[in-house]
């Protein structure tokens, strides 16, 4: 009778492990799957507004949160254009701070005209300013070696590395968590996770003509 109900004993104790182990296994896989939802969410569901740039297209599903044309317009003129026009008083309403390659610079009014790469940072027209739970601040700049040539050193920045955003005298302090290139197709796809605040950043690969690179980080 005890062998019986030492073998009784051990295969409940087998079962409860079995049933321990296939709850963990789910609540591992739940998380997982909800994060891959989240991504797949946000790709399949935003939609730029600006007719002069195009669509931004995930591998899988549509994603139009920015464009590489509003990047990568004319960028070798723009190495070699070193002449500065004539000042221009900006009303910046936040700024850029990125301590690892020295830069701070002010951000205008997505609606202001001076909102281009051409003249600043850009803030993309789908973004949402730092104040916006979940949201995403997206800002380009061209590299190369002019003068407005903002982010010609952002392929220094690396993962783990943090950004600084001041919006209505309150800093907002993001980290780096990603890092990805694209082809400059016209098409340009942002990886984030839809539960986290993001700052995104995207300029053109440094000594690279074909590709752009993005950067994702998250407040923290």
């Amino acid at each position: 009778m005890d062998a019986e109900k030492i073998k009784r004993r051990n295969k409940i104790i087998i079962i409860i492990t079995f049933i321990i182990g296939f709850v963990g296994l789910f609540f591992i896989s739940y998380d997982f799957v909800i994060s891959k939802i989240r991504l797949t969410y946000e790709t399949m569901n935003i939609r730029l507004n600006s007719e002069e740039t195009p669509q931004v297209i995930d591998d899988n599903v549509q994603n139009t949160e920015t464009s590489s044309n509003e990047i990568s317009n004319n960028n070798s003129n723009n190495q070699t254009n070193t002449r500065k026009s004539s000042p221009i008083k900006m009303d910046y309403i936040a700024y850029l701070e990125i301590p690892k390659i020295n830069l701070k610079q002010g951000l205008v009014s997505m609606n202001s005209k001076y909102n281009n790469v051409d003249q600043n940072i850009q803030i993309i027209k789908s973004s949402t300013y730092p104040d916006v739970k979940n949201g995403n601040l997206i800002l380009a700049a061209h590299s190369g070696t002019s003068y407005i040539s903002y982010f010609k050193n952002l392929y220094s920045v690396e993962i783990g590395d943090i950004s600084h955003v001041t919006y209505k005298n309150i800093e907002y302090t993001y980290k780096i968590d990603s890092i990805y290139t694209v082809p400059k197709n016209g098409n340009l796809p942002i990886y984030r996770d839809m539960a986290k605040s993001t700052l995104t950043l995207i300029t053109c690969t440094k000594d690279d003509d074909a590709t752009q690179t993005i950067y994702i980080g998250y407040l923290v």
